[in-house]
């Protein structure tokens, strides 16, 4: 009975964004992402020399009624964002212009994080994880450039632990465990900290 209660707080609190976590000191973030983050990476998934970070502060409820209701051409574009399945074609354009008409906020990620990024986005050894059964929403969208061209996608839902990455061969089967999602959502923390 005790393990019912647990998984349903479990569930209440799983479906937040990055933005949520407690307010840790910077100092405290860098240590417990370097000794948490795997040091030991194989291919990454991405080449890439910027990355724009796509956040969106929409509610649980207002996701679950894109589900419902696509009434507008803005309505569609949000569910497609950030419920349904993004196109595997990261080259059409319509996937990246649309972000912001669907109200996500475009942050650019410092070169400072990319080396943590690198190591976060690349094939790992299968490790412990942590999975929640939820519809995922997609609030958080990173977007991998390399000389201006996009070169791939990773659309996170911090609530379920879920993810779908676009743009690479590597084998992404393996993310998200360990302390991925926490590393993750501490690194994006600090720019919607500052949004």
């Amino acid at each position: 009975m005790k393990l019912l209660y647990f998984i349903g707080f479990l569930l209440i609190i799983a479906c937040h964004s990055p933005g949520n976590k407690n307010k840790l000191n910077s100092n405290e973030v860098n240590n417990f992402i370097t000794e948490n983050l795997e040091a030991k990476s194989g291919k990454a998934f991405f080449d890439f020399d910027a990355v724009d970070y796509y956040h969106s502060d929409m509610d649980e409820n207002t996701a679950a009624n894109l589900i419902n209701q696509q009434k507008t051409a803005i309505d569609s574009i949000q569910y497609n964002l950030i419920i349904d399945e993004t196109s595997e074609d990261i080259s059409n354009a319509y996937f990246i212009n649309n972000l912001e008409k669907a109200g996500f906020k475009k942050i650019k990620i410092e070169s400072a994080d990319f080396k943590n990024l690198n190591q976060l986005f690349s094939e790992k050894a299968e490790r412990d994880g942590l999975n929640f059964a939820c519809i995922p929403i997609f609030r958080d969208i990173l977007v991998f450039k390399k000389n201006d061209k996009v070169t791939g996608v990773a659309k996170i839902c911090f609530g379920c632990n879920d993810y779908k990455i676009i743009g690479t061969d590597a084998n992404t089967s393996n993310f998200g465990q360990g302390k991925d999602y926490e590393i993750l959502s501490l690194i994006l923390n600090k720019y919607i900290d500052k949004n």
